[in-house]
């Protein structure tokens, strides 16, 4: 694609973030990266600045779709008007593991918060947990991870997301270092099979990164140009049938289905006692009889 002007990039941005709608939401980064991968716009600190005053500007006039920004919350304390609306939602908030009787303790790992609505979303039935690394991983979080997992006698199996890039590859191999409790890991994205097979445009790297000399030689790169791609380039329906399939191996769909027939049988007789609490609470009495 063309380098576009700015008017042209927020039309091709709206196109981009509607895209994401099936599959959890935008981030503005993921608007940024997919465009820097069509050529529409340099891969450059100005340019991201510049997309983010544009954007924020199209979303004030309300002609622009939402994009999520997974690190900034309102923190509001979980509030009722009545006990009646609690007892009546409180259902659907009760969920079984969906991953007890699989052969195997899945984890999917994504090196930035970016892609973290995604995959929470993709992997909610399945129950299959998302770690998000952010960089190099704090000691906390590893432990976290490591008494996790030895708390589970089924094997650890890690299925990591991140970027094709020298820094990247090295945080996978610290998390993978320090955590130590996996019997198998597979990097599921990015490879760089992946990087030639979806033609994907390289980003200028970081210049002076220790890590490059060594990464450029694995993979015949210019040692003298470092280069980097985004997962968050990568086509989001794309990136959904990589992850899918790398985890389906790892779940028995027979299984899965009695889990969750489960869980929809004890909702429901959750919803039963619920229901007549709720009757209770607003004085009607016990179901079929008058309170007395």
């Amino acid at each position: 694609m063309r380098r576009l002007c700015w008017a042209d990039v927020v039309d091709r941005a709206a196109v981009i973030v509607t895209g994401y709608d099936a599959v959890g939401g935008c981030t503005l980064r993921q608007v940024y990266y997919r465009l820097v991968a069509e050529a529409a716009i340099p891969h450059t600190a100005p340019a991201y600045r510049r997309l983010s005053a544009r954007l924020a500007r199209a979303r004030r006039g309300e002609g622009f779709p939402d994009l999520i920004d997974p690190l900034r919350e309102v923190h509001v304390p979980p509030a009722w008007p009545d006990a009646g609306a609690f007892l009546d939602e409180a259902p659907a908030w009760f969920c079984l593991d969906h991953t007890a009787g699989q052969a195997a303790a899945v984890y999917v790992a994504c090196e930035k918060d970016t892609l973290r609505a995604q995959l929470t979303g993709w992997l909610a039935e399945s129950g299959i947990p998302v770690l998000v690394v952010r960089g190099f991983g704090s000691q906390s979080y590893v432990q976290v991870v490591r008494e996790r997992t030895a708390r589970d006698p089924r094997p650890a199996v890690l299925l990591y997301v991140g970027d094709f890039d020298a820094s990247g590859a090295d945080i996978e191999r610290d998390w993978v270092a320090r955590t130590a409790c996996w019997a198998s890991v597979e990097r599921v994205l990015l490879t760089h099979d992946q990087v030639r097979e979806h033609e994907l445009p390289p980003a200028q790297g970081k210049a002076g990164d220790p890590r490059w000399p060594a990464f450029a030689r694995r993979y015949r790169l210019d040692a003298n140009r470092p280069v980097q791609w985004e997962v968050e380039a990568l086509d989001p329906a794309e990136l959904h049938r990589l992850v899918a399939a790398a985890v389906a191996p790892y779940v028995d769909s027979a299984v899965l289905a009695a889990r969750l027939a489960e869980e929809a049988r004890q909702r429901a007789r959750l919803r039963a006692v619920l229901d007549d609490a709720g009757r209770r609470l607003a004085g009607e009495g016990p179901a079929g009889g008058a309170d007395t």
